[in-house]
């Protein structure tokens, strides 16, 4: 009984990408509609901004060389006839970004929803069908919603906190102490943001395969990524890395091509198609990560039951 209890080995970074790689191949007939989708949807939204705002966006920066004290003086000036105009393309600019904002959410929100879901019965038990994915999101996706609430409040307090530790450094530090500790919080402020994006990735997930959300999902997270921390980090950097190259990418290719629609729409929905395909991996690799670790804190449970059971019998 005692070597059935014994706790199995866990995967190595690239045998983690590769079982998520194999869940993906087997969940494929699944994810490959869902993937145009979403695809259609964040293009047509991406295509629908730019319209929107680039007239917006021109027409601000004409003000701004007519008037180059713009932003300094716009506070107090704002309701004067001169600033009436950058007021409302001000007022344009948060609306569109609003609407796309929210949009953009929603359907990153189902997305996540559809991929766990769906991954988790791949790599578990068996691929579900479209009925049963649909069914998934309409039962857990209130879950999510709160846990990714209390995230931004978790993400909020911590910029507040690194804000402070800035402020104290420059009130108390001197000398070449000043670059020292602000490097320190630098370096800091990455680690603990790389962080926060996995305890994430990972609390949405527990939101979608467990029966808790919010401040709880959040604590089984945290739970959960005790013994997955390194591979977590790194599958965030490489997510990073690979998403802020194909975003600069996407930009500067858009702000030359601004006139030519039809090659920046396909420069718009390749970036898209790219940035999706990333994030899928991300989300498959966080649940074959969940498994594995809930899996492992499962048998180190049962042995700490065991064993003194044992010791009592011996």
């Amino acid at each position: 009984m005692e070597s059935e209890l014994m706790i199995k080995p866990q995967l190595g970074m690239f045998g983690l990408m590769k079982e998520s790689l194999k869940t993906i191949k087997t969940n494929g007939k699944l994810m490959l509609p869902l993937l145009l989708f979403v695809l259609l949807f964040f293009s047509y939204l991406e295509c629908t901004q730019i319209y929107l705002i680039e007239p917006t966006r021109t027409d601000l920066a004409s003000q701004l060389m007519q008037h180059p004290n713009l932003f300094q003086d716009f506070v107090i000036n704002m309701h004067e006839a001169e600033y009436s105009g950058a007021l409302n393309d001000i007022r344009k600019f948060l609306y569109v970004k609003l609407v796309i904002l929210t949009f953009s959410w929603m359907i990153s929100l189902v997305f996540l929803v559809a991929i766990v879901s769906s991954s988790s019965q791949a790599y578990t038990t068996k691929v579900q069908n479209p009925s049963e994915m649909m069914m998934k999101i309409k039962q857990s996706w209130n879950k999510p919603l709160v846990t990714s609430f209390y995230i931004v409040l978790l993400t909020l307090g911590s910029i507040f906190v690194g804000i402070v530790s800035i402020g104290v450094v420059y009130i108390l530090a001197v000398g070449l102490w000043v670059y020292v500790l602000y490097g320190v919080v630098f370096l800091c402020s990455i680690v603990l943001w790389m962080y926060f994006t996995g305890l994430w990735v990972m609390s949405m997930v527990v939101s979608v395969l467990e029966e808790v959300g919010g401040v709880d999902a959040i604590a089984r997270g945290g739970e959960l990524m005790k013994g997955g921390k390194v591979k977590a980090l790194v599958v965030a950097v490489l997510f990073y890395v690979a998403n802020g190259f194909v975003l600069s990418m996407r930009n500067a290719i858009i702000s030359q091509n601004l006139e030519n629609w039809r090659r920046m729409v396909v420069f718009v929905v390749l970036s898209h198609a790219f940035l999706l395909v990333l994030k899928l991996f991300v989300f498959v690799v966080f649940t074959v990560l969940y498994h594995e670790q809930k899996e492992s804190c499962d048998e180190k449970k049962a042995k700490s039951l065991y064993l003194p059971v044992v010791g009592g019998e011996v």
